[in-house]
């Protein structure tokens, strides 16, 4: 099964007064997550299933990277994923039904899963980082969610939206 873990589009810091968990993306966060939901349709790596944090930063990214991806995934938004340890994403991957699954969520967890999860880490100058709409695909050796286990992913392909602009996806 393939497994994809993006961290959430830009977000908009112009009203001060929104709690964080409430701040929306700003433009620029907008159009990266309408790109690389584009980019992975593109490459065929499109998930049956988008579990995301509830924050409103996290859903908008998930809404339009599933609108941009042909609006096939379902997704399922979790409160339990708004600043989640790599732990506590795990455990919610291991208890995801069967089939091609997409994670978004936020920094320090998505970051610390991902260096965690593969078996080995690809060679990119931004994966430490893990800046926004940075999105992750790998494959799982695992027939069911349940048996995933740190170190077991393959990685497929790590990317940033500065990437997207210059292969002219957007």
């Amino acid at each position: 099964m393939k497994l994809i873990l993006t961290r959430h589009a830009k977000s908009s810091w112009d009203d001060l007064s929104l709690d964080d968990h409430d701040r929306p993306l700003n433009e620029r966060g907008q159009s990266a997550a309408q790109r690389m939901g584009k980019w992975i349709e593109s490459r065929r790596h499109v998930p049956l299933q988008v579990i995301s944090s509830d924050a409103s930063r996290a859903r908008e990214t998930a809404e339009l990277m599933i609108d941009a991806m042909g609006g096939t995934p379902d997704l399922t938004l979790d409160e339990g994923l708004y600043h989640a340890s790599p732990d506590t994403v795990l455990a919610r991957i291991q208890r995801a039904p069967k089939g091609d699954l997409m994670i978004v969520g936020h920094n320090p967890g998505i970051a610390a899963l991902a260096a965690l999860i593969v078996d080995v880490r690809p060679a990119h100058e931004r994966f430490g980082v893990y800046p926004t709409t940075a999105t992750l695909i790998m494959e799982v050796p695992v027939e069911d969610w349940a048996d995933l286990k740190y170190g077991m992913a393959r990685v497929v392909q790590f990317i940033v939206p500065r990437e997207l602009k210059e292969l002219n996806t957007a």
